[in-house]
């Protein structure tokens, strides 16, 4: 199932394989069955959600609790792994390693390039590619990845 109010199942299972925290999640989807119907209910992120998950939810993040885990600044960080543009989200999704590193520096922006989303820093010596999707939380797990693949600790949200 594609969204572009919270991160699907794949894409949580992608973050915290990077480490993000599932306490960070403000979303769950709850899975569920009703007259041999199997049924998913996206809702907030509180206590009764894991009630009404039979104790297995599934957490997810809204775009803008995505945009509160990436870094808003950052400061030459060396960059040497980079994914290819406009990838789609059903591909096998791997980071290429540039020879020569790049320097990524500046103010997180998420931007609208024609047909897709991009989170973008100003890019010092940009020597790869910005992840790019035609959905914006995509193009964020892109970014988190990305950031990640690079050995980048993200925000832990309180």
């Amino acid at each position: 199932m594609t969204t572009t109010i919270s991160t699907t199942k794949e894409q949580s299972d992608r973050l915290i394989a990077c480490g993000v925290p599932i306490d960070t999640a403000d979303m769950v989807w709850s899975h569920f069955e009703s007259d041999g119907e199997k049924y998913e209910q996206l809702g907030v992120m509180d206590e009764s959600a894991y009630e009404v998950a039979s104790l297995n939810p599934t957490p997810a993040w809204s775009l803008g609790r995505l945009f509160d885990i990436l870094p808003k600044h950052l400061d030459s960080l060396p960059t040497t792994k980079w994914y290819p543009p406009f990838i789609d989200e059903y591909d096998e999704i791997e980071a290429v390693e540039m020879d020569t590193p790049s320097v990524l520096d500046g103010d997180v922006k998420l931007s609208f390039c024609g047909k897709t989303w991009a989170v973008d820093y100003d890019w010092d010596g940009f020597m790869g590619y910005i992840p790019q999707s035609e959905n914006p939380i995509e193009a964020v797990v892109l970014a988190i990845e990305l950031l990640h693949a690079n050995g980048y600790k993200f925000n832990e949200i309180k």
